[in-house]
């Protein structure tokens, strides 16, 4: 079986409703789709009015198939009353994703959802099994969709829906979407009075809703159906605590009003930007004269997927992240954004070895490609790959009403922060390698990078990149090529040096000679910064933490215990670190998952995915192993 998704197999009726031959079922009702919708989801759940005076509102759904019924609430949340700054979640799960092309074909019976439709098709996510979070700012509406099984989500992922619309496939036909595991999982994600909406009265799937906490009743059908559920989840009902938030992924922090970030690079200014799309008033601050003065601070940078043979957390965190950053930055194309080919060589034997396994089951549809190189070596081509230009991203990003930057300011400890901005504040950390960040009591560890650049070369038509643990990268007139990976102390300052310029001449010879063979080395110039490491590579984002408060909570583990009672309260301290060389791919994705976890909102990543860059991760690790 491979690990892409299966796409749909479709008919399409003569009016233009599409079937999936599997289910030998259609998509949405043959009368009129768009009003089965509002009918059977938007009048059971109780919409608009539940959200007339909610901060935010969280919608799950079952089957996400053509998008119809997010784009229906969409176009509702859009004409509804409601608070100036409230937020729609929905979240929904589709075992076989369709082609972005057919979506926009079933959709284009409305006319008065094209607008929106485009939108959609625009962001369509990709075919890819596990989680993607897709945000439309302008609306204030984040859309998450999980690719793969039902019941593998909500035994994966946490977040507490107050409606849920049920659109599988007839349960005579697709059962397993209608399964009491799956039944059972709506109450463990259900708010206190959450509603149900389907359009089905199947015996099993009424008393599956019963059995798993919720009241059903009969209410009249749509069209040709007589009748269809709604459901309620009980005020007073409330699922079975499990395993403590030991990774501290679900704990809001305390009430907050604005937001100060510690960091002027990629991930502070993707935090600004993320919580100012909140309604967040944000004051960044930087010690340097202006921004992206540290390892964001390349004339370009690359980022391309990184896909691993084995299904892993860390794979799929990697792929997320990818996507995540590639719908982000494009909104700040097209002068910070450039789409790019990469021609990736492998390094040794073994990454060959592991680019054949790629090759004969991808987990990302990348249009991948076997080629010969002029050194004999197959290569990989990575078409989906962007460069971006750093400065003017940093600048697009921070470029927001409710963003203050204050450079040349440099901030000793994080006690200083608290009491010059007070209570009602949020901090977080992303200052990059300085005194702050080695002060923060966390397992980090500084890597110096150094590249090259020269301008005046051969103006190229299209951007070019070519990758091989070191990388070269050309655009207009401009070549950037390194970079080296050595260590350093945090607190150090970066130094240029000849050797590693004669490394990474060495290696981009090896690379692309054609583009080296044109150089002028009195032209050529050197930039040198640190970057952020941790001992497992995976970069840290989430809630500081008492070390001693936490160990004492966690003793349970060292005897291979569950750890029961309730976690320590969140601090208003929070960090993202430790990105490494992947800053730009991390950055939007990490900024997300800090917005949601502060703000109470659904995370964008599965609870495995979460945990590896949950910055309590090596004290767990180590209490386990029995060096703590």
């Amino acid at each position: 079986m491979t690990r892409l998704p299966q796409r749909p197999d479709l008919e399409w009726k003569e009016d233009g409703t599409p079937v999936a031959s599997a289910f030998d079922d259609i998509y949405f009702s043959r009368s009129d789709g768009l009003e089965e919708t509002r009918a059977v989801f938007f009048q059971a759940c109780g919409l608009p009015d539940r959200w007339k005076t909610r901060e935010s509102f969280c919608i799950g759904e079952l089957g996400f198939g053509t998008g119809l019924n997010f784009l229906a609430l969409v176009e509702l949340w859009l004409a509804s009353e409601k608070t100036d700054t409230a937020w729609l979640d929905f979240m929904t799960v589709e075992k076989h994703p369709m082609r972005s092309a057919d979506a926009a074909q079933a959709l284009s019976r409305w006319p008065d959802l094209v607008p929106l439709a485009s939108e959609l098709v625009a962001n369509w996510p990709e075919q890819t099994a596990g989680l993607q979070r897709i945000i439309f700012p302008d609306w204030r509406v984040s859309l998450t969709v999980y690719i793969g099984d039902a019941s593998d989500w909500l035994s994966s992922t946490d977040f507490k829906a107050d409606a849920w619309f049920l659109d599988g496939f007839a349960p005579s036909k697709n059962d397993a979407m209608w399964s009491d595991e799956v039944l059972n999982g709506l109450g463990t994600h259900a708010a206190s009075g959450c509603l149900v909406g389907t359009y089905t009265v199947a015996g099993y799937v009424r008393r599956g809703l019963q059995a798993a906490g919720f009241e059903v009743s009969k209410q009249p059908g749509f069209g040709r159906k007589r009748e269809r559920l709604e459901a309620i989840w009980p005020d007073n009902s409330s699922p079975e605590r499990g395993e403590a938030d030991i990774y501290l992924s679900r704990t809001c922090a305390p009430d907050f009003e604005k937001v100060v970030i510690v960091g002027a690079g990629i991930a502070g200014a993707s935090l600004a930007r993320s919580f100012a799309e909140r309604g967040k008033s944000v004051t960044l601050i930087d010690g340097a004269d202006g921004p992206v003065s540290g390892a964001s601070g390349n004339p370009y940078g690359l980022v391309m997927p990184r896909l691993d043979a084995a299904d892993t957390p860390q794979a799929r965190f990697l792929i997320q992240s990818y996507l995540y950053a590639l719908k982000f930055y494009a909104r700040f194309a097209p002068h910070t954004f450039h789409e790019v080919t990469v021609h990736q060589r492998p390094q040794s034997d073994a990454e060959m070895l592991r680019f054949s396994k790629l090759l004969d089951d991808p987990p990302l549809n990348a249009d991948w490609l076997e080629d010969g190189s002029e050194s004999g070596l197959t290569a990989l081509f990575h078409k989906g790959a962007f460069l971006i230009s750093p400065a003017r991203l940093v600048e697009a990003l921070t470029h927001h009403s409710k963003i203050s930057c204050k450079y040349g300011q440099n901030v000793q400890s994080v006690s200083d922060l608290k009491a010059e901005y007070g209570e009602l504040t949020l901090f977080i950390i992303s200052s990059g390698a300085d005194q702050l960040t080695a002060d923060l009591g966390l397992p980090l560890a500084g890597k110096q990078g150094q590249i090259e650049y020269v301008c005046g070369m051969e103006r190229m038509e299209r951007p070019a990149a070519e990758a091989s643990g070191s990388y070269a990268l050309r655009l207009d007139d401009e070549l950037v090529f390194g970079a080296t990976f050595e260590p350093i102390e945090l607190s150090a300052k970066a130094q240029i040096s000849d050797e590693a310029r004669t490394h990474n001449l060495t290696e981009a010879q090896k690379l692309s000679p054609g583009w080296i063979a044109h150089i002028d080395p009195a032209k050529l110039e050197s930039r040198a910064s640190i970057r952020v490491t941790t001992p497992d590579r995976m970069p840290i984002a989430g809630a500081l933490f008492d070390e001693d408060v936490m160990e004492d909570l966690l003793s349970p583990i060292r005897n291979g215990a569950r750890v029961t009672g309730e976690c320590p309260e969140v601090s208003s301290v929070f960090v993202m670190t430790g990105l490494g060389a992947r800053g730009f791919t991390f950055a939007p994705l990490l900024a997300d998952l800090i917005v949601s976890q502060t703000m109470g909102s659904p995370l964008p990543l599965a609870r495995s995915e979460q945990e590896i860059v949950s910055p309590v991760r090596f004290l767990i690790r180590a209490m386990r192993k029995g060096q703590r």
